[in-house]
């Protein structure tokens, strides 16, 4: 072994020094230099630099298992729900204020109160039971699952109760009279309430399984082998399909068939980061009255809660942008691009009569969805939509105009690139336009509706009591079986939504899960769906597409009518939970982004830079920027969920830190000399302890160490990735004969590959082994590189 590694060693030494045949090799020399026969023995700075060979990709892949297990991406989602996004979704629901004046009875003590309820802080059991004697006990998995149980923990929150009157010496600091506490009463009350209970997945952090040895399994009456990841729901158990939609903040552009007056369309679905208020869209149309097809095409486009389609000057001129010159400069960056403001004229044209923002806002009220207001009332309404469900993804608050302005101007820019035929209409099946809601998502929805609906009982319920004077208690005001049963029942049926629309909701999203055999369990725990009707006749959804490769199991998908709807994930996919963009907003800002705010025509050259769709400036350096934050992200420094994709002929940098995306991992090169980051230092290191920590080394020091890292599908098109190390060996063989090719292996006994006459030097990353295509049930066929496809599927 150590004589063969010697061999490598002295070809990659005379490779070094220049193009050489192998048939001329001198043995002698080669036994001078490293003796013949003699156990050659590592130094310490060989084995630093040592590659690693295919065999020790195992080694790695044996550790993301060990360390990640194959349902850690359920359990990732559901810790990341109940950790933060419950907190989040309770504070959108700040406070509730009820102003009641007392009944005009004559009396001078007549006083106007304001009634606060402030939510604050949550707080959250391990899984309990109450027995029918009333007392508490622990709830295991195995007792729920015998006894019919749901295995479930309660949710209590912080309620703080204010009770305040008007003052008649204090004053706001609007001028207006301040709200203090009434004289002799108690300022705030403050307790917690029990809002109900919330299914556990089993194995995440909030169950009694976390973290239990063998031992402790086993007088639980569990096996040690089950991943968890599903729920147990009146003694079922239940798993969460991760259902497949379009991503949210995705300009798309598409292009429609002859019948239809709209031959080009660019839509986006606006989802703000964080809160969920209900999609909105937005689409931009080019109407084609002529068989021509730039002659007279009006452009207009589709707001929410409006009838009609706007022409786009009329919106542009709403949003405060009012010369013809400067709607042109939102649209077209350059104005030698004659071709481009030719299909602007009719639009200008056709917006001729509107030449002031009132009369704009005006002509978009008129055509909403309540009619008969005044001038004054319709302008207000016409606000309202273009600051709050216009692109709301960017802003929703006031003074964003500018900002909806270009980023409106950037969509029919768009739009006009693919009708000029410079840029490919959008492929709706780019696996990385994609989103995989898995439970943390889908809970969070459900959450969110139950939440509500016990805030508006609490609401009326203290409505009621204030009317009728009497006295108020929040508990008695909380509904806690809201939340406890809707969760329940959707977990328990599958219908996703609301019990009483059930024929609106979502059906199938939760399953019994298969236990036929060990392998059927893990493959249903990480199965995905497509929720569009099975008796489509359309193909393109079901195809396997090139963006697949690693994210999803080219075999694995049921015949028949679901056939390609749904899939499974691949062995090492994994599904990102959403990380804060406001870091990366803040170290742009540092780093040279030019606002949107300030930005000139000149900068038309320039890269536009977005970060979860959001346009947020543009940059004169981005190779200089994109290199910053893929170090950033190697070092551990900016999560390693965030994808940079530098879209170099679009001139676009787009930064994404949502949730729902599938990744995969892969080796870094080094692209000085074409080899791996990673070296046999690192696999002998796997499951040594680390000297500062005293923690096993593992796949996630791996990661921080910077020699692995994770792409997803939108990321690997900018990528170029060699199946195996020999492609490196081959690509540094190439570059060290000056770009001649060997025809002879210098190892007899290598795998014949057709030699690479154009050998890449360019490799930017490295599968760590190609069987991780595969899916759970695929990967234990034997030989599937020699089957033929449809044997395996």
């Amino acid at each position: 072994m150590a004589d063969s590694v010697a061999y490598d060693k002295y070809m990659k030494d005379t490779f070094d020094e220049g193009a050489i045949d192998v048939d001329d090799l001198d043995v002698a020399s080669y036994n001078n230099t490293y003796g013949a026969g003699k156990g050659v023995e590592y130094e310490d700075d060989d084995e630093y630099a040592e590659e690693i060979s295919q065999e020790d990709c195992w080694d790695v892949i044996r550790a993301f298992f060990e360390e990640k297990g194959l349902v850690r991406h359920q359990l990732d989602s559901f810790n990341e729900f109940m950790s933060n996004t419950i907190q989040e979704l309770v504070e959108e629901v700040r406070s509730l204020t009820l102003e009641q004046s007392d009944q005009h009875s004559g009396h001078a003590e007549d006083k106007t109160r304001r009634y606060e309820i402030e939510f604050g802080q949550i707080y959250l059991n391990k899984p309990t039971m109450t027995e029918s004697d009333g007392s508490s006990a622990q709830l295991f998995p195995q007792e729920a699952r015998f006894r019919n149980l749901t295995y479930s923990a309660s949710l209590f929150v912080d309620v703080t109760q204010k009770v305040l009157v008007q003052s008649q010496d204090e004053v706001d600091l609007n001028g207006d009279p301040a709200w203090v506490p009434e004289y002799g009463k108690t300022d705030v009350e403050e307790q917690q309430i029990f809002i109900g209970k919330v299914p556990i997945m089993l194995k995440s952090d909030f169950c009694w399984l976390k973290g239990l040895d063998d031992e402790m399994s086993y007088s639980l009456n569990e096996c040690p082998y089950d991943s968890g990841g599903y729920f147990v729901i009146n003694g079922s158990e239940k798993v969460l399909i991760a259902q497949e939609r379009m991503a949210a903040n995705h300009v798309y552009v598409f292009s429609k068939a002859p019948p239809a007056p709209v031959t080009f369309l660019a839509e986006i679905r606006s989802a703000v980061e964080k809160g969920g208020k209900t999609i909105s869209t937005m689409q931009v149309k080019l109407f084609s009255r002529n068989k021509e097809k730039t002659a007279n095409n009006t452009i207009r486009a589709t707001l929410p809660y409006i009838r009609n389609d706007i022409p786009i000057v009329i919106v542009f001129r709403a949003l405060g942008i009012v010369p013809d010159r400067e709607v042109l400069q939102h649209i077209c960056y350059d104005f030698n691009d004659t071709a481009m403001l030719e299909m602007l004229k009719p639009c200008i044209e056709e917006a001729f009569v509107i030449q002031d923002r009132d009369v704009a806002l005006d002509f978009i009220g008129r055509r909403g969805t309540t009619t008969g207001l005044s001038r004054a009332k319709r302008t207000v309404y016409a606000q309202e939509i273009l600051q709050k469900e216009m692109l709301p993804h960017i802003s929703t608050s006031e003074g964003s105009n500018t900002k909806k302005a270009y980023f409106f101007g950037y969509m029919i820019h768009r739009l006009l690139l693919a009708a000029l035929d410079r840029r490919e209409i959008d492929d709706r099946d780019h696996f990385g336009k994609k989103r995989i809601d898995l439970g943390g998502p889908l809970m969070a929805n459900l959450f969110r509706m139950l939440f509500r609906k016990v805030t508006r009982d609490v609401y009326r319920h203290l409505q009621k009591c204030v009317e009728e004077h009497r006295e108020f208690h929040i508990q008695a005001a909380v509904k806690s079986s809201t939340i406890t049963n809707g969760l329940r029942y959707s977990l328990a049926t599958g219908n996703w939504g609301d019990q009483k629309k059930a024929m609106q909701a979502k059906a199938g999203v939760s399953q019994v899960l298969n236990r036929f055999a060990f392998a059927s369990t893990l493959s249903h725990l990480r199965r995905t769906n497509t929720p569009i009707g099975r008796d489509g006749k359309i193909a393109k959804p079901r195809q396997l597409h090139n963006t697949h490769w690693g994210m999803v199991c080219p075999a694995e998908t049921p015949e028949g009518q679901a056939c390609g709807l749904v899939k499974n994930l691949s062995l090492m996919a994994t599904v990102t939970v959403g990380t804060p963009s406001t870091p990366i907003v803040e170290f742009l800002e540092e780093f040279g982004l030019d606002s949107l705010v300030d930005m000139q025509l000149a900068h038309a050259k320039a890269t536009k830079i977005f970060v979860n769709g959001v346009w947020m400036g543009t940059h004169d350096d981005p190779g200089q920027l994109v290199d910053t934050l893929r170090d950033l992200r190697r070092k551990d420094d900016i999560s390693h969920e965030v994808s940079v994709v530098r879209d170099i002929r679009e001139r676009e940098l787009r930064i994404y830190t949502d949730a729902s995306r599938v990744l995969r991992p892969v080796f870094i090169v080094n692209p000085n000399d074409m080899t791996l980051f990673i070296k046999k230092r690192h696999v002998n290191m796997i499951g040594q302890p680390v000297p500062q920590t005293g923690e096993e080394f593992g796949w996630s020091h791996l990661v921080q160490e910077g020699v692995i890292e994770y792409l997803d599908a939108e990321e690997e098109e900018s990528a170029l990735i060699c199946m195996s190390t020999t492609d490196l060996e081959q690509s540094r063989e190439y570059q060290a004969r000056n770009g001649q090719i060997s025809l002879h292996s210098a190892d007899p006994s290598a795998r014949l590959k057709s030699p690479h006459y154009i050998a890449p030097n360019t490799w930017t990353h490295c599968e760590i082994h190609p069987a991780m295509v595969l899916g759970i049930c695929a990967s234990i066929i034997p030989f599937p590189d020699h089957n033929q496809s449809p044997r395996n599927v």
